[in-house]
């Protein structure tokens, strides 16, 4: 009875993934993720006790996704390494729904909430543009957050989900992002 319960659940979070990703917090019910898995909406009471605790459940997941995307960042060469980070971070966000349900649920709190592994991933990538500027390996006339909040946010827009505000570029930083694209374009 148990490996049914749970199979049921997991038909549950994904229906509520596709809401959650596709219409956000404020956009989904209870309701549209039970007609979704095929179920009434008290039977999705019966396995979680409210739209909250959905949603609560995809974060958790969201968060044990993106911290499994932690390659060392002390690897010898920190481009591949970048590239093997930000790849897999854009492969995940397309063939996940949960962790694009996830990053779109924290995109709609994130004052809410205290850091987090999205704060931590940001971090590693930043240190990993660092080491690759201190190796010669990479342009050191921009800061590594900036350039590494760059590379996340591509990753997400590959990947059609919206950037949540951690990652994205401020905007007083708008010019210097221009001068990086503008750089990828090898234009003067």
């Amino acid at each position: 009875m148990q490996d049914r319960a749970q199979r049921t659940r997991e038909r549950i979070l994904d229906a509520a993934a596709e809401e959650f990703a596709t219409h956000g917090h404020e956009g989904t019910t209870l309701q549209a993720v039970a007609d979704r898995v095929g179920m009434t909406k008290g039977a999705v009471y019966g396995h979680f006790t409210s739209k909250q605790a959905v949603a609560a459940a995809l974060e958790a997941y969201g968060a044990l996704a993106l911290s499994a995307l932690h390659p060392d960042s002390r690897a010898p060469d920190p481009v591949d390494t970048l590239r093997r980070l930000v790849g897999e971070f854009g492969a995940r966000l397309q063939s996940d729904i949960r962790l694009r349900a996830a990053l779109r649920l924290h995109a709609s709190h994130p004052a809410a909430q205290p850091p987090t592994v999205l704060s931590d991933l940001l971090r590693h990538t930043s240190e990993t543009v660092r080491a690759a500027q201190e190796e010669g390996a990479a342009a050191a006339d921009h800061p590594p957050h900036l350039i590494a909040g760059c590379l996340l946010t591509l990753a997400c827009a590959g990947a059609g989900a919206a950037a949540p505000e951690e990652l994205r570029p401020r905007p007083r930083d708008a010019q210097e992002v221009t001068d990086i694209a503008l750089k990828l374009l090898n234009t003067p």
